[in-house]
């Protein structure tokens, strides 16, 4: 009695998670150099908020998107 071992293929999840990080630097570098970029959901305008206590990130007024941030202190 064998056991049938398949073999899973990440490449595809890896890409994925990948294009999804670099969409995300991209957006935020925009951000950052203070063009605006669009909720893709609510085409309301994506705000940038750096503070030294509490949660960073990019989001939304209506809350579509959220990209934390995690910062070192």
């Amino acid at each position: 009695m064998g056991i049938n071992m398949t073999k899973i293929d990440f490449s595809q999840i890896n890409k994925t998670a990948a294009d999804s990080f670099n969409q995300q630097r991209n957006v935020i570098k925009r951000i950052a150099k203070g063009q605006t970029v669009l909720c893709e959901t609510c085409d309301k305008p994506l705000t940038l908020s750096v503070l030294s206590e509490g949660e960073s990130g990019v989001q939304c007024s209506k809350g579509c998107t959220q990209i934390n941030l995690e910062l070192e202190q």
